[in-house]
């Protein structure tokens, strides 16, 4: 939807959303961008490939970390910072009609303008994505953001926030801000709330916050007077100590009191945790089980901790002598399209053997994923978020098997290459 926005009313446009639809790899378009999270960079790389044997120019957009550099600078013609805004593509593509590319454009954080989305109307989508703001106020030591963002973020206008959502309610689907921190500033989120209200949208959407909102009553009433049923928290740990290390301000003793608050303002909550940290050990996986359980977690989500080149705890771990060499590349090589959550520790853990956190990983995420504990979640008063509930852990469950698939193929593969006799027994 940013990116359609912003095509000049002179140039010819198609767009395509690969989660739903399948790429026409034989448009007679001249020009590709291509737009990505910086997971699915590997996916994004073969679809580039195959344009490039057509003699398209092919530009990677809104690329924001350093994750990917090195890759897609050796692949596309282009490399686009930030996001775009229509004086800036309409320049780009004047550079594109006199043959001028250059290697990289610096586009910023303007998202001041409306954005298309007539593009997802036809779209099989559970929900249609939404933006409020850019960056974050803090400066988690794992996370991307900080070294791009360095503690900053940005709002955009109400107006055009409000104009979006006008689109969006037509779609008669829940909406779901990706913004990193819909929290980061308080008095636009309780404005944001009062001109929903105000305009009487009657839409259901979800939001990404940190888990500090659980201590902020009013807010949590507003926000589900405006229609949110939905918060997501990256939690990250139970251990104070993994905290610091993780550079993270919060408190993790409060988890549970914060997320109940959540919910008795008639929200659910989705939440994140990262195994591999420097005080997990066998006993955290259990742990984190129980508090999925105990606090009545809808959508929980875990995942390996993974080194993201950049940030300040990758670099340290690298210091430390603790990173895998060419982990990047073998992440790169290993990952599917529309990837799973990190599987594979790329780094020493300090109190479990990396075999231990991988396949403690793998039966945690499969018994927060059994189909029992699946249906335990969707009894919640609205029945469409229910569904959407349903919806997002039975994906979960594909991705703990699909997970589980290919760790037993690894370890197959690993007895083919060390057997003299080429030979595998059950």
């Amino acid at each position: 939807p940013i990116i359609s926005a912003t095509i000049p009313d002179d140039w010819q446009k198609e767009t395509c959303l690969e989660y739903t639809e399948d790429i026409n790899f034989d448009t007679d378009a001249s020009v590709i961008i291509i737009t990505s999270p910086g997971y699915d960079v590997a996916r994004s790389v073969e679809i580039i490939e195959q344009f490039k044997k057509k003699n398209k120019i092919v530009v990677f957009g809104a690329h924001l970390d350093k994750f990917s550099d090195r890759i897609l600078k050796n692949t596309c013609d282009a490399v686009f910072y930030g996001y775009p805004n229509p004086e800036k593509m309409k320049n780009f593509l004047i550079d594109i009609e006199k043959g001028t590319v250059n290697e990289e454009y610096r586009f910023g954080t303007n998202l001041n303008f409306s954005f298309d989305y007539s593009m997802l109307k036809k779209q099989k989508m559970p929900f249609i994505p939404m933006i409020a703001s850019l960056g974050c106020r803090y400066k988690c030591s794992y996370c991307c953001y900080p070294p791009i963002f360095e503690g900053h973020y940005y709002l955009r206008n109400l107006d055009y926030v409000i104009s979006d959502l006008k689109e969006v309610a037509i779609m008669n689907k829940p909406a779901a801000f990706l913004d990193a921190n819909l929290y980061n500033n308080r008095k636009y989120l309780i404005q944001l709330c009062n001109r929903i209200i105000e305009e009487k949208f009657h839409i259901k959407w979800g939001a990404q916050c940190t888990v500090n909102i659980g201590d902020d009553e009013e807010v949590l009433n507003l926000l589900h007077e405006a229609g949110c049923r939905m918060i997501f928290l990256g939690l990250e740990t139970l251990d104070n100590k993994n905290m610091v290390q993780l550079n993270k301000e919060m408190n993790a003793d409060l988890y549970s009191r914060q997320v109940k608050s959540i919910h008795r303002a008639g929200i659910q909550t989705g939440a994140f945790f990262m195994l591999g940290l420097d005080q997990d050990d066998t006993s955290t996986f259990d742990k984190i089980y129980s508090f999925f359980r105990e606090s009545k977690i809808a959508v929980p989500y875990v995942h390996l901790y993974f080194p993201i080149p950049g940030t300040s705890l990758a670099e340290k771990l690298r210091t430390d002598g603790r990173i895998l060499e060419d982990y990047f590349d073998d992440y790169q090589y290993k990952q599917s399209k529309f990837s799973a959550p990190c599987s594979i520790a790329y780094f020493s853990p300090a109190k479990l053997t990396k075999p231990e956190l991988e396949a403690g990983f793998l039966r945690l995420f499969e018994k927060i994923t059994s189909l029992k504990n699946i249906f335990r979640r969707i009894f919640v008063p609205d029945l469409s978020i229910a569904l959407l509930i349903l919806k997002m852990n039975l994906e979960a469950r594909r991705k703990s098997k699909s997970m589980r698939h290919n760790a037993l193929q690894s370890g197959l593969e690993a007895v083919t290459k060390t057997s003299a006799g080429w030979e595998i027994k059950k």
